[in-house]
């Protein structure tokens, strides 16, 4: 379960180490584009000028998105990380689609989570299951129930 959750940590530390370059370069009134390196046809200033506001625009929709599905839940569960802990639930499968199980806990309530694609295919809907989980990351492992 750990190595699930260091995954998240990594790309909590990618994308903050992302954001803080563009920043700085904001900080610093520097081209966030390097222009030396890259569309070096592009020769007009507006032009230039646009692209990058256009490329800042897409940075923080990309970035907001990130947030929200990776560095957000990550933090939340960083408490359980931490003391090893998770949420064990009993249940059956409802759908398998790629990675992502549908599960039916036992007092009714749906728990969506990714599992690793190989993991998924030894199982069957309908199959009952035990399942260890971060809630919010809705990253887990599943077990046959004996």
């Amino acid at each position: 379960m750990i190595i699930t959750a260091i995954w998240f940590y990594i790309g909590d530390i990618f994308i903050f180490g992302m954001l803080f370059s563009i920043l700085s370069k904001l900080y610093k009134k520097e081209p966030v584009i390097n222009w030396e390196t890259t569309l070096r046809t592009v020769k007009s200033e507006k032009v230039r000028k646009i692209i990058e506001i256009i490329y800042l625009i897409v940075m923080l929709i990309f970035f907001f998105a990130c947030v929200h599905d990776i560095v957000v839940p990550s933090v939340k569960d960083l408490p359980r990380v931490v003391t090893g802990t998770c949420e064990k639930e009993r249940g059956h499968i409802e759908r398998i689609v790629a990675g992502n199980v549908y599960i039916r806990s036992e007092d009714r309530e749906r728990i969506d989570i990714t599992v690793r694609r190989r993991e998924a295919m030894e199982f069957e809907e309908g199959e009952e299951v035990i399942v260890w989980y971060y809630p919010n990351m809705k990253r887990g492992f599943l077990f046959h129930q004996d």
